[in-house]
Protein backbone atom coordinates (compact mmCIF):
# COMPACT_ATOMS: atom_id res chain seq x y z
CA UNK A 1 0.00 0.00 0.00
CA UNK A 2 1.08 3.61 -0.56
CA UNK A 3 0.91 6.46 1.99
CA UNK A 4 -2.81 7.02 1.30
CA UNK A 5 -3.67 3.44 2.28
CA UNK A 6 -4.49 2.48 -1.32
CA UNK A 7 -2.86 -0.29 -3.40
CA UNK A 8 0.72 0.47 -4.39
CA UNK A 9 0.02 -0.21 -8.08
CA UNK A 10 -2.18 2.92 -8.19
CA UNK A 11 0.98 5.04 -7.85
CA UNK A 12 2.99 3.25 -10.55
CA UNK A 13 3.83 5.33 -13.64
CA UNK A 14 2.38 2.55 -15.83
CA UNK A 15 -0.04 0.75 -13.49
CA UNK A 16 -1.24 -2.78 -14.14
CA UNK A 17 -4.85 -3.12 -13.08
CA UNK A 18 -5.76 -6.50 -11.55
CA UNK A 19 -8.32 -8.47 -13.62
CA UNK A 20 -11.02 -8.33 -10.92
CA UNK A 21 -10.83 -4.50 -10.90
CA UNK A 22 -11.09 -4.44 -14.72
CA UNK A 23 -14.23 -6.60 -14.47
CA UNK A 24 -15.77 -4.23 -11.95
CA UNK A 25 -14.80 -1.22 -14.07
CA UNK A 26 -16.57 -2.61 -17.14
CA UNK A 27 -19.73 -3.27 -15.12
CA UNK A 28 -19.74 0.21 -13.65
CA UNK A 29 -19.10 1.83 -17.02
CA UNK A 30 -22.40 0.39 -18.25
CA UNK A 31 -24.47 1.05 -15.14
CA UNK A 32 -23.31 4.37 -13.67
CA UNK A 33 -23.38 7.96 -14.95
CA UNK A 34 -20.14 9.74 -15.68
CA UNK A 35 -18.12 10.79 -12.59
CA UNK A 36 -19.22 14.02 -10.91
CA UNK A 37 -17.71 16.38 -8.37
CA UNK A 38 -19.16 14.87 -5.18
CA UNK A 39 -16.60 12.13 -4.54
CA UNK A 40 -18.35 10.67 -1.49
CA UNK A 41 -21.68 10.38 -3.29
CA UNK A 42 -20.11 8.74 -6.33
CA UNK A 43 -18.21 6.24 -4.16
CA UNK A 44 -21.55 5.44 -2.51
CA UNK A 45 -23.07 4.70 -5.92
CA UNK A 46 -20.19 2.35 -6.68
CA UNK A 47 -20.58 0.52 -3.36
CA UNK A 48 -24.35 0.10 -3.75
CA UNK A 49 -24.04 -1.04 -7.36
CA UNK A 50 -21.42 -3.74 -6.71
CA UNK A 51 -22.07 -4.39 -3.05
CA UNK A 52 -18.40 -3.75 -2.37
CA UNK A 53 -16.53 -2.04 0.47
CA UNK A 54 -15.91 1.72 0.58
CA UNK A 55 -12.17 0.96 0.22
CA UNK A 56 -12.72 -0.87 -3.08
CA UNK A 57 -15.13 1.86 -4.24
CA UNK A 58 -12.42 4.45 -3.61
CA UNK A 59 -9.97 2.56 -5.85
CA UNK A 60 -12.57 1.99 -8.56
CA UNK A 61 -13.50 5.66 -8.65
CA UNK A 62 -9.90 6.58 -9.41
CA UNK A 63 -9.94 4.14 -12.32
CA UNK A 64 -13.28 5.43 -13.65
CA UNK A 65 -12.18 9.06 -13.46
CA UNK A 66 -9.02 8.41 -15.50
CA UNK A 67 -9.26 5.12 -17.41
CA UNK A 68 -6.72 6.41 -19.95
CA UNK A 69 -3.96 6.33 -17.31
CA UNK A 70 -4.75 2.71 -16.48
CA UNK A 71 -4.76 1.57 -20.12
CA UNK A 72 -8.54 1.13 -20.23
CA UNK A 73 -9.30 3.93 -22.66
CA UNK A 74 -7.74 5.05 -25.93
CA UNK A 75 -8.25 8.78 -25.30
CA UNK A 76 -7.42 11.29 -22.55
CA UNK A 77 -9.84 11.60 -19.62
CA UNK A 78 -12.79 13.94 -19.77
CA UNK A 79 -13.21 16.50 -17.01
CA UNK A 80 -16.62 16.52 -15.33
CA UNK A 81 -17.73 19.18 -12.87
CA UNK A 82 -21.25 17.90 -12.28
CA UNK A 83 -23.85 15.31 -13.21
CA UNK A 84 -24.46 15.16 -16.94
CA UNK A 85 -27.90 16.43 -18.05
CA UNK A 86 -29.71 14.51 -20.74
CA UNK A 87 -30.95 16.59 -23.63
CA UNK A 88 -34.47 15.25 -22.96
CA UNK A 89 -34.44 16.93 -19.55
CA UNK A 90 -33.92 20.42 -21.00
CA UNK A 91 -37.17 22.32 -21.73
CA UNK A 92 -37.25 22.98 -25.43
CA UNK A 93 -40.81 24.20 -25.93
CA UNK A 94 -40.26 27.68 -24.46
CA UNK A 95 -38.89 30.39 -26.75
CA UNK A 96 -35.53 31.68 -25.60
CA UNK A 97 -36.80 35.28 -25.84
CA UNK A 98 -39.49 34.50 -23.23
CA UNK A 99 -36.91 32.88 -20.98
CA UNK A 100 -34.63 35.93 -21.17
CA UNK A 101 -37.55 38.31 -20.52
CA UNK A 102 -38.52 36.26 -17.48
CA UNK A 103 -34.95 36.41 -16.14
CA UNK A 104 -34.96 40.20 -16.58
CA UNK A 105 -38.16 40.49 -14.52
CA UNK A 106 -36.70 38.24 -11.82
CA UNK A 107 -33.57 40.39 -11.63
CA UNK A 108 -35.68 43.53 -11.29
CA UNK A 109 -37.75 41.95 -8.50
CA UNK A 110 -34.55 41.00 -6.68
CA UNK A 111 -33.20 44.54 -7.07
CA UNK A 112 -36.39 46.10 -5.67
CA UNK A 113 -36.36 43.67 -2.77
CA UNK A 114 -32.79 44.63 -1.86
CA UNK A 115 -33.69 48.35 -1.86
CA UNK A 116 -36.15 47.67 0.98
CA UNK A 117 -33.10 47.61 3.24
CA UNK A 118 -32.57 51.31 2.52
CA UNK A 119 -35.08 53.24 4.61
CA UNK A 120 -35.76 56.92 5.17
CA UNK A 121 -37.31 57.99 8.47
CA UNK A 122 -38.62 61.43 9.32
CA UNK A 123 -37.88 62.16 12.98
CA UNK A 124 -38.87 65.12 15.19
CA UNK A 125 -36.15 67.79 15.19
CA UNK A 126 -35.52 67.37 18.90
CA UNK A 127 -33.06 65.41 21.05
CA UNK A 128 -33.74 61.67 21.26
CA UNK A 129 -31.85 58.52 22.17
CA UNK A 130 -31.27 55.23 20.37
CA UNK A 131 -30.91 52.30 22.75
CA UNK A 132 -28.64 49.91 20.82
CA UNK A 133 -29.27 46.56 22.45
CA UNK A 134 -26.49 43.98 22.14
CA UNK A 135 -27.10 40.31 21.31
CA UNK A 136 -29.75 39.25 23.88
CA UNK A 137 -29.78 35.43 23.44
CA UNK A 138 -32.90 35.58 25.62
CA UNK A 139 -33.29 31.78 25.91
CA UNK A 140 -29.66 31.11 26.80
CA UNK A 141 -28.82 30.14 30.38
CA UNK A 142 -26.02 32.72 30.25
CA UNK A 143 -28.27 35.66 29.32
CA UNK A 144 -27.91 38.30 32.06
CA UNK A 145 -31.62 38.83 32.50
CA UNK A 146 -31.15 41.00 35.59
CA UNK A 147 -29.18 43.57 33.57
CA UNK A 148 -31.41 43.22 30.50
CA UNK A 149 -34.62 43.75 32.46
CA UNK A 150 -33.14 46.72 34.35
CA UNK A 151 -31.95 48.35 31.11
CA UNK A 152 -35.31 47.84 29.39
CA UNK A 153 -37.20 49.40 32.30
CA UNK A 154 -34.78 52.34 32.40
CA UNK A 155 -35.26 53.05 28.70
CA UNK A 156 -39.01 52.59 28.99
CA UNK A 157 -39.19 55.24 31.71
CA UNK A 158 -37.07 57.78 29.80
CA UNK A 159 -38.96 59.99 27.31
CA UNK A 160 -37.47 60.24 23.83
CA UNK A 161 -35.82 56.81 23.71
CA UNK A 162 -36.26 54.44 20.77
CA UNK A 163 -34.59 51.04 20.49
CA UNK A 164 -32.82 48.81 18.03
CA UNK A 165 -31.37 45.31 18.15
CA UNK A 166 -28.21 44.10 16.42
CA UNK A 167 -29.55 40.53 16.25
CA UNK A 168 -29.21 37.09 17.86
CA UNK A 169 -32.45 37.35 19.80
CA UNK A 170 -32.44 33.61 20.50
CA UNK A 171 -30.03 30.71 20.28
CA UNK A 172 -32.02 28.71 17.67
CA UNK A 173 -29.60 25.78 17.96
CA UNK A 174 -29.51 23.61 14.85
CA UNK A 175 -27.54 20.62 13.57
CA UNK A 176 -24.88 19.34 15.96
CA UNK A 177 -25.46 22.42 18.14
CA UNK A 178 -29.00 21.22 18.92
CA UNK A 179 -27.43 19.22 21.75
CA UNK A 180 -27.04 22.56 23.57
CA UNK A 181 -30.79 22.49 24.27
CA UNK A 182 -30.00 19.80 26.85
CA UNK A 183 -28.35 22.54 28.93
CA UNK A 184 -31.26 24.98 28.56
CA UNK A 185 -34.16 25.39 30.94
CA UNK A 186 -36.19 27.30 28.34
CA UNK A 187 -38.10 25.67 25.51
CA UNK A 188 -37.78 27.06 21.99
CA UNK A 189 -41.42 28.22 22.16
CA UNK A 190 -40.80 30.17 25.38
CA UNK A 191 -37.75 31.73 23.75
CA UNK A 192 -40.01 33.27 21.13
CA UNK A 193 -42.37 34.50 23.88
CA UNK A 194 -39.46 36.23 25.60
CA UNK A 195 -38.47 37.88 22.31
CA UNK A 196 -42.01 39.12 21.78
CA UNK A 197 -42.07 40.61 25.29
CA UNK A 198 -38.83 42.44 24.54
CA UNK A 199 -40.11 43.94 21.29
CA UNK A 200 -43.40 44.96 22.93
CA UNK A 201 -41.75 46.72 25.89
CA UNK A 202 -39.92 49.40 23.89
CA UNK A 203 -40.46 51.31 20.65
CA UNK A 204 -38.13 49.47 18.28
CA UNK A 205 -37.36 51.40 15.12
CA UNK A 206 -34.91 48.81 13.77
CA UNK A 207 -34.11 45.12 14.23
CA UNK A 208 -31.38 43.38 12.28
CA UNK A 209 -31.12 39.61 12.10
CA UNK A 210 -28.06 37.77 13.36
CA UNK A 211 -26.52 34.43 12.45
CA UNK A 212 -28.52 32.68 15.20
CA UNK A 213 -31.73 34.25 13.87
CA UNK A 214 -31.02 32.97 10.37
CA UNK A 215 -30.80 29.43 11.73
CA UNK A 216 -34.58 29.60 12.30
CA UNK A 217 -35.32 30.39 8.64
CA UNK A 218 -37.28 27.90 6.57
CA UNK A 219 -38.11 27.80 2.84
CA UNK A 220 -39.74 31.18 2.25
CA UNK A 221 -40.23 31.79 5.99
CA UNK A 222 -38.38 34.21 8.27
CA UNK A 223 -39.93 33.92 11.78
CA UNK A 224 -38.14 37.06 12.99
CA UNK A 225 -39.67 39.07 10.16
CA UNK A 226 -43.14 37.86 11.17
CA UNK A 227 -42.51 38.61 14.85
CA UNK A 228 -41.15 42.12 14.29
CA UNK A 229 -44.08 42.93 12.03
CA UNK A 230 -46.54 41.74 14.68
CA UNK A 231 -44.79 43.86 17.32
CA UNK A 232 -44.81 47.02 15.19
CA UNK A 233 -41.05 47.28 14.59
CA UNK A 234 -40.45 50.05 12.05
CA UNK A 235 -37.56 48.51 10.08
CA UNK A 236 -36.41 44.89 9.84
CA UNK A 237 -33.86 43.13 7.66
CA UNK A 238 -32.10 39.77 8.09
CA UNK A 239 -28.67 41.27 7.37
CA UNK A 240 -28.32 45.05 7.00
CA UNK A 241 -30.46 48.17 7.39
CA UNK A 242 -29.33 51.55 6.09
CA UNK A 243 -31.44 54.31 7.60
CA UNK A 244 -31.41 57.95 6.55
CA UNK A 245 -32.95 60.21 9.16
CA UNK A 246 -34.42 63.55 8.11
CA UNK A 247 -35.91 66.08 10.51
CA UNK A 248 -39.57 67.06 10.45
CA UNK A 249 -40.12 70.66 9.29
CA UNK A 250 -36.36 71.32 9.38
CA UNK A 251 -34.92 70.81 5.88
CA UNK A 252 -32.07 73.12 6.88
CA UNK A 253 -30.60 70.49 9.22
CA UNK A 254 -28.22 67.84 7.92
CA UNK A 255 -29.67 64.35 7.84
CA UNK A 256 -28.11 61.41 9.62
CA UNK A 257 -27.11 58.18 7.90
CA UNK A 258 -27.02 55.09 10.12
CA UNK A 259 -25.97 51.56 9.13
CA UNK A 260 -27.11 48.71 11.37
CA UNK A 261 -25.65 45.22 10.91
CA UNK A 262 -25.09 42.17 13.06
CA UNK A 263 -21.45 42.41 12.03
CA UNK A 264 -19.16 44.22 9.60
CA UNK A 265 -16.43 42.50 7.62
CA UNK A 266 -12.93 42.90 9.00
CA UNK A 267 -11.10 41.99 12.21
CA UNK A 268 -8.16 43.50 14.04
CA UNK A 269 -6.24 42.34 17.08
CA UNK A 270 -6.00 45.98 18.14
CA UNK A 271 -9.63 47.07 18.30
CA UNK A 272 -13.07 45.37 18.15
CA UNK A 273 -14.54 48.16 15.99
CA UNK A 274 -12.14 47.64 13.07
CA UNK A 275 -14.93 46.29 10.81
CA UNK A 276 -17.44 49.13 11.22
CA UNK A 277 -14.67 51.74 11.22
CA UNK A 278 -13.35 50.39 7.93
CA UNK A 279 -16.85 50.60 6.47
CA UNK A 280 -17.18 54.19 7.74
CA UNK A 281 -13.97 55.12 5.95
CA UNK A 282 -14.95 53.47 2.67
CA UNK A 283 -18.64 54.41 2.64
CA UNK A 284 -18.17 58.18 2.70
CA UNK A 285 -21.80 58.97 3.55
CA UNK A 286 -22.63 57.41 6.91
CA UNK A 287 -22.37 58.98 10.35
CA UNK A 288 -23.25 56.09 12.65
CA UNK A 289 -22.46 52.36 12.35
CA UNK A 290 -23.60 49.83 14.97
CA UNK A 291 -23.12 46.08 15.30
CA UNK A 292 -22.58 43.22 17.77
CA UNK A 293 -21.86 39.52 17.15
CA UNK A 294 -18.40 38.91 18.67
CA UNK A 295 -19.42 39.69 22.29
CA UNK A 296 -16.94 42.51 22.67
CA UNK A 297 -17.63 46.21 22.95
CA UNK A 298 -15.90 49.34 21.78
CA UNK A 299 -16.27 52.71 20.08
CA UNK A 300 -14.16 54.55 17.54
CA UNK A 301 -15.10 58.15 16.81
CA UNK A 302 -13.06 60.16 14.35
CA UNK A 303 -13.19 62.77 11.58
CA UNK A 304 -12.82 61.15 8.19
CA UNK A 305 -11.00 62.59 5.19
CA UNK A 306 -14.34 63.15 3.51
CA UNK A 307 -15.19 65.54 6.35
CA UNK A 308 -17.80 63.56 8.24
CA UNK A 309 -17.49 62.64 11.87
CA UNK A 310 -18.22 58.92 12.14
CA UNK A 311 -19.04 56.75 15.12
CA UNK A 312 -18.21 53.04 14.76
CA UNK A 313 -19.79 51.17 17.67
CA UNK A 314 -19.88 47.51 18.65
CA UNK A 315 -21.97 46.30 21.63
CA UNK A 316 -21.12 43.18 23.64
CA UNK A 317 -24.57 41.79 24.36
CA UNK A 318 -26.04 40.10 27.42
CA UNK A 319 -24.53 36.63 27.18
CA UNK A 320 -22.05 35.89 29.97
CA UNK A 321 -20.25 32.82 31.35
CA UNK A 322 -20.06 31.67 27.75
CA UNK A 323 -18.91 28.03 27.51
CA UNK A 324 -17.83 28.56 23.89
CA UNK A 325 -15.66 31.53 24.92
CA UNK A 326 -14.06 29.44 27.64
CA UNK A 327 -13.45 26.56 25.25
CA UNK A 328 -11.70 28.84 22.75
CA UNK A 329 -9.86 30.90 25.36
CA UNK A 330 -11.61 34.18 24.52
CA UNK A 331 -11.46 36.97 27.09
CA UNK A 332 -14.91 37.76 28.46
CA UNK A 333 -15.61 41.43 29.04
CA UNK A 334 -17.86 42.67 31.84
CA UNK A 335 -19.41 45.86 30.44
CA UNK A 336 -20.81 47.24 27.18
CA UNK A 337 -23.94 45.08 26.93
CA UNK A 338 -25.74 48.00 25.26
CA UNK A 339 -25.23 51.68 24.55
CA UNK A 340 -27.49 54.72 24.52
CA UNK A 341 -26.71 57.05 21.62
CA UNK A 342 -28.07 60.53 22.22
CA UNK A 343 -28.71 62.52 19.04
CA UNK A 344 -29.31 66.26 19.04
CA UNK A 345 -30.26 67.27 15.47
CA UNK A 346 -29.72 70.98 16.13
CA UNK A 347 -26.28 70.65 17.74
CA UNK A 348 -23.14 71.45 15.81
CA UNK A 349 -20.45 68.86 15.28
CA UNK A 350 -18.79 67.20 17.06
CA UNK A 351 -21.66 67.26 19.57
CA UNK A 352 -24.51 65.98 17.42
CA UNK A 353 -24.03 62.29 18.31
CA UNK A 354 -23.01 61.31 21.85
CA UNK A 355 -22.77 57.62 22.91
CA UNK A 356 -23.20 56.71 26.58
CA UNK A 357 -22.01 53.35 27.86
CA UNK A 358 -23.29 54.31 31.30
CA UNK A 359 -26.98 54.13 30.48
CA UNK A 360 -28.18 56.08 33.52
CA UNK A 361 -25.89 58.99 32.68
CA UNK A 362 -27.12 58.88 29.10
CA UNK A 363 -30.76 59.02 30.22
CA UNK A 364 -30.04 61.94 32.54
CA UNK A 365 -28.26 63.81 29.73
CA UNK A 366 -31.11 63.19 27.30
CA UNK A 367 -33.71 64.32 29.85
CA UNK A 368 -31.84 67.60 30.41
CA UNK A 369 -31.59 68.23 26.68
CA UNK A 370 -35.33 67.72 26.25
CA UNK A 371 -36.39 70.03 29.13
Amino acid sequence: MNKTGLPAWLSDPLPTVPPDYIEDYLQLKEKLPKPFANKRLYRGLISSTLGCSSYRARVLRKIIVNPYRFGLSSGPPEVYTGVAIDADDIPSDRPIEDLIADRMKASERKHKKSKKHDRTLTMPAEPFGIFVMGDPHVDNEGCDWSALYEHVQLMKSTPGVVACSVGDQLDNWIGRLARCYAESGVTAADGWRLSKWLFDELKFIAVCGGNHDKWAHGPGVDPMKLLTKECGVTCYAPDEIRITMNWRDRPDLEGLVWILRHDFAGRSWFHPTHGPHKEATLDGKCHLLTCGHIHQWGQLTTEQRHGRITHAIRVKGYKRDDSYAKEKGFYEQQYGQSVLIVINPEAEEPGRITPFWNLEQGCDYLTKLRT
